[in-house]
């Protein structure tokens, strides 16, 4: 069983990667052919991601402290969980975009960054994404998938996909592919006016 849900894991990481292309073409061309209005409105319709809730506890990148979803999420009403790969140029174009929004709303909303091709029990990756985060500024909590959230992660098809999950771990919906600050912005402006 181990061994199929490796070769699920590694099978949605190489669908992930031309997704990860595919999305950025994608949204250029949806830009190029809507009004900024339109595209934000629709941006802030929150999509089903396919996963019910979204718990953890595993490795921060940085620190390797542990992380607990329990008590990391409990801390606000809301957490904005980014999950993002090093070989991913959409992903890491947005970090700068997503710093800035962590900064804004920080005392509103968690940020949360999954490396999801990281893993926690092996050294695979970390360099790369660390030096990524650095490069970008990024000061919110990265943390590395391990086994346990292995089904979880199988159910990520395209990345970056964004999940906002409550203060209990159930994802209340998501977006699919980067998004620009100013997207962004009113995207979390308008779920947290939702979920006052």
């Amino acid at each position: 069983m181990k061994k199929f849900l490796k070769i699920m894991l590694a099978f949605t990481l190489v669908l992930t990667l031309a997704s990860c292309g595919k999305k950025n073409e994608t949204n250029e061309a949806n830009t190029n052919n809507k009004g900024n209005a339109e595209n934000m409105a629709e941006a802030t319709k929150m999509q089903d991601v396919g996963l019910n809730d979204f718990n953890f506890q595993t490795l921060d990148i940085k620190t390797g402290d542990m992380v607990d979803s329990k008590d990391f999420y409990g801390k606000k009403p809301l957490t904005f969980v980014n999950i993002w790969g090093t070989f991913c140029t959409p992903c890491i174009e947005e970090m700068e975009d997503l710093e800035k929004l962590h900064q804004k709303y920080k005392n509103d909303m968690n940020f949360l960054g999954v490396v999801s091709d990281t893993n926690a029990t092996l050294d695979t990756n970390v360099e790369e994404a660390l030096n990524i985060l650095d490069k970008k500024g990024v000061t919110y909590t990265n943390i590395m998938p391990n086994p346990t959230m292995d089904d979880y992660m199988a159910k990520v098809s395209v990345i970056p996909t964004t999940l906002i999950v409550d203060k209990d771990g159930v994802v209340l919906g998501g977006f699919v592919g980067a998004m620009n600050f100013e997207t962004w912005d009113a995207t979390i402006s308008h779920v947290l006016e939702e979920n006052k």
